[in-house]
């Protein structure tokens, strides 16, 4: 699958993917609009032995840059990304998760930024493409805007923490923080982004790159639960990271109604001592939507997530493996939805 990829190429496109031949098929058509004029390949990571993916992989060798790098056995995503990153040609490395539908100047604007000298690290911000569905409508749409523009307005020395699945470094600076930690199932990308901007590399948010994000939570239930594993996640980053938070501190003088809110979400956290819990509370909360007065969905919605997160961070572990059950269920609801 490797005869039309250049053998020193500008770029290296690296997609990450676990029994994806669902997902890819969008990503792929996109990727063969790309019109940049620079040489660039296409690295997908396998993680795992899928039969599906390989067959689809074979029909587009052809028509792609492409090489296949196989794993044996599936450790998770930041395994998978650190065995792509290593296969990794190109003089630039841009990670563009199976889930993502880029634009046909995706390749060209990262490499526009990589100019000679710079240390850079582009990220592309994704917004979530929803189902229409009583969560997208109350909470899911408005949610995804509000990320967008929390990345887009964000201080340059905290734009790390939206070091997510679109994003392009030089592999040298990826190679000299260590690449990777593969004890993360969760905050990997954000402990990434971390280290690049510690070790001198200059983060950008390219309003320009925003990308459809196809692989969102659909409802609260998979969010709320989502939610949870990511507040625990917490545990390890802070433990990896001391002083420094994954996710910004709150306001130092809330108001009257923050007040009211931190202190609801906090006695929810109490009864979310699990993700399953959380998983439960999101099919109820699921099937209340519809009957709830419309200015109060987004709210209760809201409400569960935030509690599911702070009660991950409180009765959560730093022991990431344990968590990774949660992708596992999330793909095969993805599967069944889509007839796979």
């Amino acid at each position: 699958m490797d005869q039309t990829s250049p053998a020193s190429p500008r770029a290296t496109v690296v997609v990450p993917t676990h029994r994806g031949a669902h997902r890819l098929p969008p990503l792929l058509a996109a990727l063969e609009a790309q019109d940049t004029h620079d040489e660039w390949e296409l690295v997908v990571v396998v993680d795992g032995p899928d039969a599906g993916t390989e067959a689809l992989l074979s029909e587009w060798g052809t028509r792609l840059p492409l090489r296949v790098v196989r794993r044996e056995a599936s450790t998770g995503v930041a395994g998978a990304l650190n065995a792509g990153y290593a296969a990794a040609r190109g003089e630039v490395v841009i990670r563009c998760d199976d889930d993502l539908t880029p634009a046909p100047g995706m390749v060209r604007r990262h490499l526009a930024h990589h100019v000679p000298g710079a240390r850079v690290g582009v990220i592309g911000p994704t917004r979530d493409v929803l189902p229409d569905s009583p969560y997208a409508r109350a909470y899911g749409r408005a949610a995804s805007a509000r990320a967008v523009a929390d990345a887009l307005g964000r201080a340059p020395e905290e734009r790390w923490r939206h070091w997510a699945g679109h994003n392009s470094v030089r592999r040298a600076d990826v190679d000299a923080v260590g690449g990777f930690d593969e004890s993360f199932s969760y905050r990997e990308d954000s402990d990434l982004g971390l280290r690049l901007a510690e070790s001198g590399v200059d983060i950008i948010v390219d309003p320009e790159l925003e990308i459809p994000h196809r692989g969102a939570a659909a409802d609260t239930r998979t969010r709320a639960a989502r939610a949870w594993v990511s507040g625990a996640s917490e545990l390890l980053f802070e433990h990896r990271h001391p002083g420094t938070a994954a996710l910004p501190a709150p306001a130092q003088d809330p108001s009257r109604t923050q007040r009211i809110w931190r202190t609801a979400t906090g006695l929810l956290a109490t009864v979310l001592r699990d993700r399953s819990t959380a998983d439960r509370a999101g099919r109820l909360v699921d099937a209340a939507l519809p009957l709830l007065p419309p200015r109060s969905r987004g709210r209760v919605v809201a409400l569960l997530v935030e509690a599911s997160a702070a009660a991950g961070r409180r009765h959560g572990t730093a022991e990431q493996e344990a968590y990774r059950a949660q992708k596992a269920t999330e793909l095969e609801r993805e599967r069944r939805g889509t007839g796979h």
